[in-house]
């Protein structure tokens, strides 16, 4: 073998071995970081499950005064029968808890808020367990006849300290976390879940109600589970605990709220002894596929207003936006009608006295936005 390939071998070689040293140490630089990332992930992820988990505890800290059980008790009929069963005569009663729900207090001198099928039977007695362990008897001053909503009152000298909730539900987004407590199956007081916000302006049907723009989330209801208050990381109410979907696992409903519309309500019972009800004036029918063919329009959907002389109700906000008999209302506030989002349903999830955007079709086919400010009723 000659000298000069014995050179080449050898640079060949020298140049093979450097190349395995680089690699080695870039490899190995490279697998330190990856390391130290992995970690640095690892200590980022523990820090914010860290924090979350601190602040769920000092909001349940927080909000856990103002959540109340409710114990529903009722007079039960004792009877005596004869041996062979043919015979009964009654001997007497006795009251029983036959039931139970959670509520929250929404002002300082009592006021409590849970759902109306929690608090709906006349012949039961309704008693108040605070977070101390303090009994009270409760009244139910109102039920809602078009949401599952009630408020209950009971009589103390103590001022309590009601939740906050959000201002409006434009606060609240999808896949937020929401923290819920209440009296879980009637029997275990302050117990707290961890939920997500899985959608909003959810309908459902429950038990032959109609229920419209609700919270969806990840929630395991349980009987009995009902008014529990969900609340925010900001620790401010975004709703209410309602019903669950049939059938279905993992899938629970809340009636949105806001303090907008809290305060109305508080103020409507304590000036009228009701809740007064947004009214727009005006009397339409849903369009059908059918009824648009026969106008000759494109849209299928939305609220026709009537050609009746009673359609538009006098001094009425309808009558003072200037809609009229044959208006076509497209959408509520961006919002469009259709069957799934009723316009009954978009003025009674208002309040009175609230400015609407109302896209309309006229009756010579031109599109145009009107704003009604509605009265009450």
């Amino acid at each position: 073998m000659k000298k000069n390939d014995n050179l080449l071998i050898l640079l060949i070689l020298l140049f093979s071995f450097i190349s395995w040293i680089l690699g080695s140490i870039f490899i190995s630089l490279f697998w330190w970081d990856t390391i130290l990332e992995k970690e640095k992930t690892k200590t980022i992820i523990k820090n914010d499950l860290q924090s979350i988990e601190n602040n769920i505890t000092k909001i349940t800290k927080e909000i856990s005064p103002s959540v109340v059980n409710i114990i529903i008790k009722k007079d039960l009929v004792l009877y005596k029968r004869d041996p062979f069963g043919f015979f009964q005569e009654k001997i007497g009663s006795v009251r029983q808890k036959v039931g139970g729900g959670t509520g929250f207090f929404i002002s300082k001198d009592g006021k409590i808020l849970t759902n109306k099928h929690v608090v709906s039977d006349e012949t039961a007695e309704y008693t108040v367990i605070t977070n101390n362990w303090k009994e009270y008897d409760a009244k139910v001053i109102w039920l809602d006849p078009l949401t599952d909503l009630a408020i209950i009152k009971i009589q103390s000298d103590e001022n309590f300290v009601p939740l906050e909730f959000i201002k409006s539900e434009e606060e609240m987004t999808p896949w937020e976390f929401v923290i819920a407590i209440g009296n879980a199956l009637a029997e275990f007081q302050n117990s707290v879940s961890l939920w997500i916000i899985s959608g909003i302006g959810r309908s459902i049907k429950a038990e032959n109600e109609n229920l419209y723009w609700l919270i969806q989330t990840d929630a395991a209801i349980n009987p009995w589970n009902s008014g529990w208050p969900l609340v925010n990381l900001n620790k401010k109410v975004v709703g209410i605990n309602t019903a669950i979907l049939d059938g279905a696992e993992w899938i629970g409903f809340a009636i949105e709220l806001s303090q907008k519309k809290i305060d109305y309500m508080i103020n409507s019972i304590e000036k009228y002894g009701k809740i007064k009800r947004p009214l727009i004036g005006i009397n339409y029918i849903l369009m059908t596929p059918e009824l648009a063919k026969e106008l000759g329009i494109q849209e299928s959907y939305w609220a026709y207003i009537l050609n009746q002389e009673s359609s538009i109700l006098p001094w009425s906000s309808a009558e003072k936006a200037w809609l009229q008999k044959e208006d076509i209302i497209l959408e509520v506030n961006d919002t469009k009608i259709d069957s799934q989002n009723s316009l009954e349903w978009e003025i009674q999830n208002k309040i009175p006295w609230e400015t609407l955007k109302l896209k309309i079709r006229k009756k010579d086919g031109k599109i145009k936005n009107i704003f009604v400010t509605l009265s009450e009723y």
